[in-house]
Parts: structure tokens; sequence; C-alpha cells
């Protein structure tokens, strides 16, 4: 019995368990020995945000017009790396990436550059928000966390210690943007209250359409609700821009922030 639909074209092992590559009509998709896609890569265009969730996870970029420091907890396969990179020239993306298979990965399969404004750190996600030096790693415009196993979210960055960190880590109305796939609302429900509690309720989601991710937008700085009413102008530009479907996003979080409160 095949595992996957589709062709894999690499697979290889860390002390976590399989890394697999597998291609399917015109993509390219990661693995981690299970069928969620942790990252996907149109052939033809590889800066193309391929997998919806990591286009809602870029709605942050409507509320931050800086745009020129990013962290990413969790690189995967680099689609969001390779995103901002590309469509930010002159921004600095760091990257923290627990498993260096995957690291190496990325550059073998899915085009992620060697670009001199990417920084990859191999840690942990959670250790290196609580322990990376405060005058190196800080001020940024937008943190995106998608830190997951084969079997759903990594436990590390889970908790108000970690949404705390990430707090901390912002700039003055810098944007936190974090996937809580998974199955069991009631806990991404739970993740939702802890995020509110460390930003102070200003937090937003934005679930995704067809998926079980929910996407959870925070930030320390002007109160989101009321941004929402004058981003139409950005969001055109921005789609225009990028492709992605930032409009539709809008729409979402204004359908879905309308009543929700903690």
């Amino acid at each position: 019995m095949r595992k996957y639909h589709g062709i894999m074209i690499h697979k290889t092992r860390d002390e976590l368990g399989e890394i697999e590559v597998v291609e399917e009509a015109s993509y390219r998709s990661l693995h981690f020995g299970s069928d969620p896609k942790q990252s996907s890569m149109l052939l033809r265009d590889p800066i193309y945000l391929a997998l919806i969730y990591t286009r809602a996870m870029s709605s942050a970029l409507l509320f931050n017009e800086k745009r020129s420091r990013f962290l990413l907890i969790g690189l995967g396969g680099g689609s969001l790396a390779k995103f901002l990179l590309h469509h930010f020239p002159q921004c600095r993306v760091d990257a923290v990436e627990y498993r260096q298979a995957v690291s190496e990965v990325a550059r073998s399969h899915f085009c992620l550059p060697d670009d001199p404004r990417l920084g990859i750190t191999i840690d942990d996600g959670g250790h290196f928000m609580r322990t990376a030096p405060m005058d190196e790693y800080s001020d940024y415009d937008v943190i995106f966390v998608d830190a997951f196993l084969g079997n759903g979210i990594a436990r590390t960055v889970c908790g108000m210690s970690f949404y705390d960190a990430c707090r901390e880590r912002l700039a003055d109305g810098g944007i936190l943007s974090i996937n809580l796939w998974n199955g069991d609302f009631i806990r991404a429900r739970e993740m939702l209250v802890d995020i509110s509690d460390s930003f102070d309720g200003n937090v937003l989601q934005l679930p995704v359409e067809g998926k079980d991710n929910i996407i959870a937008l925070a930030t320390k700085g002007a109160k989101m609700k009321k941004q929402l009413r004058k981003l139409e102008e950005q969001a055109r530009e921005m789609e225009q821009n990028t492709g992605v479907e930032f409009g539709v996003f809008l729409r979402h979080l204004r359908k879905n922030n309308s009543w929700f409160s903690f």
C-alpha cells in the first residue's frame, strides 16, 4: 500500500522520526511520517504560499507596515522565509528550527536560498524564546509560530510563559501570528485564552476554511479590532503584490471577531 498520493523523492530520519518529501502533480510536500503536510511548494512558483493556512498566517502583515524584522519559530520547508525574503527585500528573517535535518531538506528540496538576510538557529522554539539574547533577538515586527511534530503542535510552544516571551520580543506594534491547528477545538480555545491573557485581550482568531487550523493574531500595540475597519486599501495593495487573498482574510477576520471576546 502506498503511504501517500504521489511519489516519494526523498526520505531520511533523525531522532524524532521520518522526514519525507513527496511530489504529486505540480506540488512538492514535506511530511513527518504522517499524512499532514508540514510544507508544500508549487514547483512552477516556489515563492507562492501553497498551503492556505500559511497564507492565513501572513494576514499578520496587514497590521504592521514596518515589515523589516521577522522571527519564524518552525522553519519546515521554508515557505514563509522564502515569501518574506522575496517580497520585502530590506527585511531580516531569523528562523528557529529544532531539527537540523529539516533545515537541510528545506535547502536541498524546497529552494530555500542561502541568503545573508536569513539566519537559522537549530534549537527548540520554546527554549530559544526564553533564553536567546534579547539584544540580538528582539524588536520583531512579526513573529510567526508554526512548530509541529508528526502528531501535532510542539508542547514547548504552548502556555503563557511562551506567549509572554513572544510579547517581550516584539517591537511596539509588533504582531504574533501562531498556527493553533488542532482537531480538538476545546484545546485550541484554551490556547487562545492563554494568548489573550498574555496580550491583554488584544487577540483575533482566524479559522481557516475547510481546515482544522485556527490562526491567532495578537499584538502589544494598537487595538486590532479597530484596525479591521480600515484595512481594505492595504489588503488590495498587498494582494496585488503577492497573490495572497488578503481581502478574503480581512473579511473572515471581521466575520469571526465581531463577537469574539474573553
